[in-house]
């Protein structure tokens, strides 16, 4: 038989390189600014009556009738007298007379951007300067200020902006 002319081998063309895909950018959560958050904060209630007769939010001004004003904090049943507590551990920044209607007040700086604050009083029993414990007598609930009878105005501010208290307790 016959052979056959052997054959050249086709020459194949050249591979082009499979093109890799991109790699997808990945995604980092933005850092949060160091700040107390609700869970971390273990903030107890300052006074043993944890009643609320009138809760952070738009309200009206009981005092002047004034429609959507925000209340910055928590107002606390308490009879004239009644010991108020600190929130947390923590050291005193003021303790004296507001001029801005809180009356006698006491603010407390927990750290990280936390700070408590206390209105109202009759007496301050603690000093600009003072560490206090968490749970310790600091004053005694009043009605100075701006004021429609004996309660504990009671804010929660972070990083110097005031939150609703009730998610920190």
């Amino acid at each position: 038989m016959a052979s056959k002319p052997a054959r050249k081998a086709a020459s194949k063309p050249a591979r082009k390189p499979a093109l890799k895909a991109a790699p997808k950018p990945v995604r980092k959560p933005a850092p949060k600014p160091a700040r107390a958050s609700a869970p971390s904060a273990g903030l107890r209630a300052p006074l043993a009556s944890t009643i609320v007769t009138s809760p952070y939010g738009h309200r009206v001004n009981p005092l002047t009738g004034a429609i959507g004003e925000l209340h910055t904090g928590l107002d606390f049943a308490g009879a004239c007298g009644t010991p108020v507590l600190a929130a947390a551990r923590g050291k005193v920044t003021e303790a004296g007379w507001s001029p801005y209607g809180g009356g006698n007040r006491i603010v407390v700086d927990h750290g990280k951007g936390l700070k408590t604050t206390y209105n109202h009083l009759a007496s301050i029993g603690v000093s600009k300067g003072q560490t206090l414990a968490k749970g310790g007598r600091i004053a005694a609930v009043g009605t100075t200020g701006s004021s429609t009878g004996c309660h504990l105005h009671f804010e929660v501010m972070v990083n110097d902006r005031t939150v609703n208290p009730a998610s920190y307790l």
